[in-house]
């Protein structure tokens, strides 16, 4: 039988009551807590899993920009507001909005194909991903 470990959180006031016993006592409450642990049937739920197919969607919904590249959209975005971008920072900003672009139609095209894969319409599936479909047309 393989051996199974638990680390098990008791009241200060026990741990100390527990110290302070004979090692006749400690060995009895032991004896008692594996029995109790072992009468107590092991939890077995079922975690949701995704297919391949929909973890795949998922990643795509999920996707952004690299951090360094967001942070860059947001200073050429904000000296594009101040009108004082250079022609290479204007078109710096051009090729981030692009990258943007892209992976929102890679996002949207995952919301059809994952809500396809259920079965359900894209405005469900939004829904369910907890996105305002008003807001995004």
């Amino acid at each position: 039988m393989a051996t199974r470990t638990a680390t098990i959180v008791v009241e200060a006031e026990l741990a100390a009551d527990y110290a302070a016993a004979s090692k006749t006592k400690r060995k009895k409450a032991l004896s008692a807590m594996r029995r109790a642990l072992r009468a107590t049937p092991a939890l077995k739920t079922k975690a949701p899993r995704l297919s391949k197919r929909e973890t795949e969607l998922f990643l795509k919904l999920n996707r952004t920009l690299p951090e360094d590249e967001r942070q860059r959209y947001e200073e050429l975005t904000e000296k594009r507001i101040e009108e004082t971008l250079t022609k290479k920072e204007r078109a710096e900003l051009l090729k981030l909005i692009e990258e943007l672009q892209q992976i929102w139609v890679e996002r949207w095209q995952a919301v059809i194909d994952l809500a396809k894969l259920r079965k359900i319409s894209p405005q469900e599936m939004m829904r369910q991903l907890g996105v305002d479909p008003e807001k995004y047309g």
